[in-house]
């Protein structure tokens, strides 16, 4: 990773008796675009804020350029915020909502009228210098309020789900045309979303937030492949989880048993002595099954239903334990039928050995019905 543009060095918030951030570390790459990703009320939005100078950390230290800014009025920080409800001056035209932040800090007349064209051709609004903010639609308005932040030239763009407003159609062709701006101009974007789907399609890393913790961050492809907690795992995306015990750790592998099983994994670079909780995790699409036990594993179940959700079909098979578990395909030509008895199983290396535990009962799963192979 490039010298960091924006680090967090053990930052934490607090309202009150509500431990909003918890000791969070983010370096972020000058020209990365970096999405702080989490469900509604995980602190992801006060850690933007924390940047931004909007809120202050109760403790840590928040460098923008090497330099420590926490103390730091916002306008004295080379950061611009872009946010949901755009806050535009509805009685301003476009031009003079651009124009703004330069007319405040006195840039000479003529430069700023070449700054603001400049910046409204590049987000596809030349022409539109005299139009009403009330006369606008809600991608438009989006585009302003994001030429208004640029055209102050910061070094990096706060943008708090400036997307959440517009219709599916409009928001997906908006993450495309805000990926290829911040690609153009090589500014450092922080994002923030609850919406996987966004963040992946746009982002160069991810930060995944629940609860005040950073969870995972990295890039899009690890964080789907290779999530480290079961909490990732489950959010982005969809997942099969299963809690387990290590019955065996050998050449990489590891067996695990489960409550409706015994099933197996890669074990990962650390070796997992027996008796050690863990968490197995499978994506829906690498679920595999057979009408006949698969060496190594002894995971069965009963189809419950098939539902077709336009680009795939989800079946759901219930397992002697009552839990459900997903299987997604692109083709009915492959799926077993309603009713049948069918085994799961997996190519080891799609099964994820999550390590951090919490809500497994070891000795139920120790002594897993099925989990040896004399059992049927």
């Amino acid at each position: 990773m490039s010298k960091p543009i924006v680090s967090l060095v053990n930052v934490e918030k607090w309202y009150g008796t509500n431990h909003v951030v918890k000791n969070m570390n983010i370096n972020i790459a000058e020209g990365e675009f970096l999405t702080l990703l989490g469900p509604s009320g995980c602190g992801k939005t006060t850690t933007l804020r924390m940047i931004s100078g909007f809120e202050l950390p109760t403790t840590g230290v928040i460098r923008v350029q090497g330099e420590s800014v926490e103390k730091k009025e916002p306008y004295q920080r080379d950061v611009n915020t872009v946010f949901q409800n755009y806050a535009l001056f509805p009685n301003m035209n476009v031009f003079d909502n651009v124009a703004y932040g330069l007319k405040v800090k006195k840039v000479p007349k003529e430069e700023i009228k070449e700054r603001v064209l400049k910046i409204l051709k590049l987000v596809q609004l030349e022409g539109f210098e005299k139009r009403r903010i009330n006369q606008m639609s809600g991608g438009q308005k989006q585009r302003v309020a994001i030429a208004r932040a640029l055209v102050n030239r910061p070094k990096v763009l706060l943008l708090d789900e400036p997307l959440g407003a517009l219709d599916l159609k409009l928001r997906k062709q908006m993450q495309i045309e805000l990926k290829r701006l911040q690609r153009k101009l090589g500014i450092t974007f922080v994002y923030v979303t609850h919406d996987q789907e966004e963040a992946l399609t746009m982002s160069d890393r991810i930060a995944i937030i629940n609860q005040g913790i950073l969870e995972q961050i990295d890039t899009a492809y690890n964080i789907y492949e290779h999530p480290k907690t079961t909490f990732v795992a489950g959010f982005i995306g969809e997942s099969d989880i299963f809690d387990a015990v290590v019955l065996e750790d050998k050449d990489g592998v590891v067996t695990v048993g489960t409550e409706v099983g015994k099933a197996r994994a890669v074990s990962g670079e650390e070796k997992l002595a027996p008796g050690t909780a863990v968490s197995i995790s499978v994506r829906p699409e690498n679920m595999l099954f057979s009408s006949e036990r698969v060496e190594g594993f002894h995971i069965k179940g009963v189809v419950k239903e098939h539902i077709y959700v336009g680009n795939l079909i989800k079946t759901i098979v219930v397992l002697n334990d009552g839990t459900e578990v997903k299987i997604n395909r692109f083709s009915v030509d492959d799926l077993p039928k309603e009713g049948d008895l069918i085994y799961l199983y997996w190519k080891v290396e799609k099964g994820i050995v999550l390590k951090e535990k919490s809500l497994v009962d070891t000795d139920s799963a120790r002594d897993i019905k099925g989990g040896r192979e004399d059992e049927e």
